[in-house]
């Protein structure tokens, strides 16, 4: 295996603190006072050998899935971490999503697979080029990796071409890992989990995006039942299990997670609405309107920076977002907007004063 320095989370982790912090791209952290829990019937240790079992039954039930197809992981980091573990070597290929989020290159690369890539291009609504990326498949491709909703423009992808890809891709025996940790922003239908869509889909998230619950580090893996046997197979090499007590509070949230999205539905679209109307009214910027979520990928127009707007940003007016290079883009920016709206108002003003000096 070979760790290198994963850039964007190391700059995440060390960058200078800002007034208006607008880099996160998840809804605002949960505190234990806003969850309905009675903390005095936890216990410290317990039965979960392979994830406590009524965490199990909680992920299975809320994708329609069987308890032999479910692994909690710690987050979706481990998540991706422990597929790729389980499916990659040296001399293996990877497909994955440009521009895309740093792990989902790194970690492959761990591995010592090679990564290609295919664009998913801002003039086509970063949309999947379906026959550019079937071509790009080789007798040493085990995987395809991808977001939806898109990390970092947010946008979705239906069903049905999920449903097409992954057919193509497993008719040269391939698999495709699809991390889903933003697809419970949308409604209806449309959150509905892509696992069931073909036999050869991989699907990973948790509860940390969506639901401001990252400190639980609940994230789990949908898979095949040998795919499952072999992951589980792993973790006995990194953590042998999972935290117990974290996993007791998982369970007991997942009758609250309709509640809690819907608690904040209100603010995310307002935000949304808040972003579209500036970019609308600022000729120095376009995008691709995310389909949900609480992220947008906006373009500094006439060939301009974003990394330098997002250097201004900081510096000049304390107040921080993504430089796109972190995403392969330098002409972009990455915009978290699940704050107050008040403190998006802020943000969106600095922006204009910075665009002003580019």
């Amino acid at each position: 295996m070979d760790f290198r320095t994963i850039d964007f989370l190391e700059w995440f982790k060390t960058k200078k603190k800002a007034k208006i912090d607008l880099c996160r791209s998840g809804a605002k952290t949960l505190f234990q006072n806003s969850l309905r829990l009675n903390f005095e019937e936890l216990d410290v240790s317990g039965d979960n050998s392979y994830g406590f079992p009524p965490l199990l039954e909680a992920i299975a039930s809320r994708h329609k899935v069987r308890k032999e197809n479910v692994v909690v992981a710690l987050g979706t980091t481990q998540a991706l971490f422990l597929v790729c573990a389980a499916l990659l070597g040296r001399g293996d290929e990877v497909l994955v999503e440009k521009p895309a989020y740093e792990p989902l290159t790194a970690v492959p690369r761990a591995m010592e697979a090679k990564v290609i890539r295919f664009e998913r291009k801002f003039e086509k609504g970063y949309q999947v080029d379906l026959e550019g990326m079937i071509s790009l498949l080789s007798p040493r491709t085990r995987l395809v990796i991808l977001t939806n909703l898109h990390n970092p423009s947010g946008v979705f992808l239906t069903p049905p071409l999920i449903k097409n890809l992954a057919e193509r891709a497993g008719s040269k025996g391939v698999r495709v890992l699809i991390d889903e940790i933003y697809l419970d922003f949308l409604k209806g239908a449309e959150r509905e989990t892509s696992f069931s869509l073909a036999e050869n889909i991989i699907v990973i998230s948790s509860l940390t995006k969506v639901y401001g619950l990252g400190g639980l580090r609940c994230g789990w893996i949908l898979a095949d039942t040998e795919l499952v046997k072999k992951i589980r197979s792993i973790i006995e090499y990194v953590n042998g299990e999972g935290v117990f007590i974290g996993e007791q509070i998982s369970a007991r949230i997942f009758s609250q997670l309709y509640s809690l999205i819907e608690k904040n539905r209100e603010l995310f679209e307002r935000n949304r609405s808040m972003i579209k109307t500036f970019i609308q009214g600022e000729e120095r910027l376009s995008w691709v309107e995310p389909a949900g979520g609480v992220i947008c990928f906006p373009k500094v127009n006439a060939k301009l920076s974003g990394d330098r707007l997002a250097s201004i940003l900081l510096e000049k007016y304390e107040t921080a977002v993504v430089p796109g290079s972190f995403f392969e883009e330098p002409q972009q920016f990455r915009l978290g907007f699940g704050v107050s709206s008040k403190i998006l108002a802020v943000g969106l003003e600095n922006i204009k004063k910075a665009l002003e000096e580019l």
